[in-house]
């Protein structure tokens, strides 16, 4: 199982193709920085996560300095994160 740690608002559609597709099922992506707006310019990512059975997550700190809210998944705090980069077998930095 892999967590994904996506940061960037948008990336070029090759490298979204390449880190969507290497999703698998028990997988889970962490929203954060500028990823955390997705929700914002992407919903149908998060009906791909949820097909795929990937966990969603979001950095509480992000959501709140771009005064957003957690749309589905989880938001987490930075000792959370830390717990959760342990439960995962590979980190994968998008």
């Amino acid at each position: 199982m892999k967590l994904y740690q996506v940061n960037q608002y948008q990336y070029p559609k090759s490298v979204e193709d390449d880190w969507i597709n290497s999703l698998s099922a028990g997988d889970a992506v962490l929203l954060l920085e500028a990823g955390v707006l997705r929700a914002l310019s992407q919903p149908k990512l998060f009906n791909t996560l949820q097909e795929k059975q990937v966990k969603l997550f979001w950095r509480q700190t992000d959501l709140k300095a771009y005064g957003i809210q957690a749309i589905t998944g989880e938001a987490i705090s930075d000792l959370e994160w830390v717990e959760l980069t342990q439960e995962y077998s590979k980190i994968v930095a998008w």
